[in-house]
């Protein structure tokens, strides 16, 4: 940990030398001979009108910062599953769902051409959310929660950027988006056409996963780099319906940040921009970030090895991911979780030693306002297991989509999808989805 903290310090400081570095030339003296008053006088008038130029170009350039601009997108959902009464009675009933799903805020305060401060603000569900807190003398340590309203509110980015163009070299101080996965890295609406970048994500990871922490990215050529340390995850929150996923620290409001985490990739292309591929690479242990430290005195690092494509070519379009995850000492993470007061997660406290995801999305744009897509995801948490845990086939899923994406006034979309879900769990019928979102991607208000 403190040898990768080095060379992300490390490359910083180079890079600041390097982008502050000026190499002066001293001029070389000369003889002139002494200029006649008319020959001086056209010097002058000839002169004058650079030094200005160049006076107001730099003045107008420092006029022009700082500026703000404000971005944002939106949609909301409704969608019908079928479901089931109880787990001893599998009539299968449909449920009618509305969300406001997101309504998001993205502010630009450009400080100078090569450094930035964005933010982001996120209304989740339309509401407010909840808040939790931990009082060690509350009955020997009790979580609490406080529930004001069912959504969120959330700075979900804020985070400092620069810069350095001689180098090819950028830094990120803040909280900003993990590059781990397609959720985290197409995060607006526009640039997929489901309605979620990926359906089972959630099932496995965190969910709009950013954190804190710093960042150096390096570009050479088409290939770009990146080396950061982060806040890390807390495994008191680890469940069996989404893994490591709750541990993303988000129910308090602090961090704990005795264990850091490592995140590491080597991009190709942009795959945000949909022409690039993507290998990443995230370890941290949790086990330190716990509030009540006597329940798991072992390491618990959190293993994340992920390869992501988004290529374009044509009208066709080819999305996918494929996860593998390893989290050490799962059987006592497990035990230690299934006790802890205030929280109680029962059953759901068994955990897979080994967790993978894969995903695979076919895309054909048959206009410029149409696209039509196929969609094949599986998630297993359960993958492999350690010591008495034994796993749970219910958590082995897999889900097959088809839709289509409506762009209108350029601006607005409906998207239009259909699945089928799928678990490994003897006697669990086959259930539908189907869903519709609208929605807004703003690209700029100013």
């Amino acid at each position: 940990m403190k040898s990768v903290f080095a060379l992300v310090f490390l490359a910083s400081v180079f890079a600041f030398a390097q982008d502050n570095t000026v190499v002066t030339v001293a001029p070389m003296a000369q003889v002139a001979p002494t200029p006649t008053p008319a020959a001086t006088s056209e010097a002058d008038a000839n002169a004058t009108p650079v030094t200005t130029v160049a006076t107001d170009e730099k003045t107008i350039l420092e006029k022009a910062f700082p500026k703000f601009s404000l971005k944002s997108y939106g949609y909301f959902t409704f969608s019908q599953e079928e479901t089931f009464k109880a787990v001893n009675d599998l009539t299968k009933y449909n449920r009618r769902k509305i969300d406001l799903a997101e309504i998001a805020f993205e502010g630009i305060y450009d400080l100078t051409t090569t450094s930035k401060i964005e933010f982001e603000v996120e209304i989740e569900h339309g509401g407010v959310g909840t808040s939790m807190e931990y009082d060690p003398f509350e009955e020997f340590g009790e979580f609490e929660k406080e529930l004001e309203q069912g959504g969120e509110v959330a700075l979900t980015e804020f985070v400092y950027k620069k810069n350095f163009n001689k180098t090819n070299t950028a830094l990120k101080v803040g909280k900003f988006p993990l590059f781990i996965s397609l959720g985290t890295i197409l995060t607006k609406p526009s640039k997929y056409a489901a309605i979620n970048a990926s359906d089972v994500e959630i099932a496995m990871i965190p969910y709009h996963w950013n954190e804190m922490g710093v960042q150096v990215e390096q570009k050479l050529g088409d290939f770009t780099g990146r080396l950061g340390l982060v806040s890390g995850l807390n495994s008191e929150f680890f469940r069996s319906y989404n893994w490591v996923g709750g541990g993303y620290q988000r129910q308090f409001e602090t961090i704990n940040a005795d264990d850091l985490a490592t995140v590491a990739s080597i991009e190709w292309g942009s795959i945000s921009k949909g022409t690039g591929i993507g290998l990443a690479y995230y370890n941290g242990n949790t086990t330190n970030n716990r509030y009540k430290k006597d329940k798991l005195t072992v390491d618990s690092y959190v293993t994340l090895v992920s390869l992501m494509v988004n290529y374009k070519l044509g009208r066709f379009m080819i999305t996918g991911e494929a996860i593998n995850g390893t989290l050490e000492n799962s059987d006592k993470v497990s035990t230690a979780n299934k006790s802890i007061r205030g929280l109680n997660p029962g059953a759901f406290s068994a955990l897979g030693h080994k967790a993978e995801l894969q995903s695979l999305q076919l895309a054909y744009e048959f206009s410029d306002e149409w696209i039509g897509y196929l969609r094949h995801e599986h998630v297993n948490t359960f993958e492999e297991v350690q010591g008495s845990v034994v796993a749970a086939p219910r958590y082995d899923r897999t889900r097959e989509t088809g839709g289509l994406m409506w762009a209108f006034e350029k601006n607005a979309f409906m998207k239009f999808q259909y699945a089928e879900d799928q678990t490994d769990l003897d006697g669990l019928p086959k259930t539908k989805w189907f869903g519709v979102a609208f929605g807004f991607d703003i690209g700029k208000f100013n």
